[in-house]
């Protein structure tokens, strides 16, 4: 199996699972396994693209009913409709403020407490 066709198919499972169309371990599965249990899910671009394209041209090493520009266009509209949830930035971290001394450094004595230690 090519690279090119290796890569096509990993999109077009990537973006049936980003879609929830996969079962819950796809691993197991063919992939006309997989496209039979995404077309029971109402999507039949994935079956499309398996008997279309993927299985003649990884085992029958002919040409199948879609080019490798179709299959690509095709995995593209699967992709097309994953929306992407946008990841809230990192909160920013503010430094803790430098601790103060609780004696005078010079002769020992506790310091008074700073205005914005007291409260309100």
């Amino acid at each position: 199996m090519s690279s090119t066709r290796a890569a096509v198919w990993a999109r077009a499972v990537k973006a049936a699972g980003a879609l929830g169309l996969l079962p819950a371990k796809p691993a197991g599965f063919t992939p006309a396994e997989l496209a039979a249990e995404v077309q029971e899910r109402g999507e039949d671009r994935l079956a499309r693209l398996v008997r279309g394209w993927y299985y003649p041209a990884s085992y029958g090493r002919a040409a199948g009913a879609l080019t490798d520009e179709e299959a690509v266009r095709l995995v593209a509209s699967l992709e097309a409709e994953v929306v992407e949830v946008p990841v809230p930035p990192a909160p920013v971290v503010q430094p803790a403020p430098p601790r103060r001394p609780k004696n005078c450094e010079l002769c020992g004595l506790p310091l008074p407490p700073r205005p914005d230690d007291r409260g309100p």
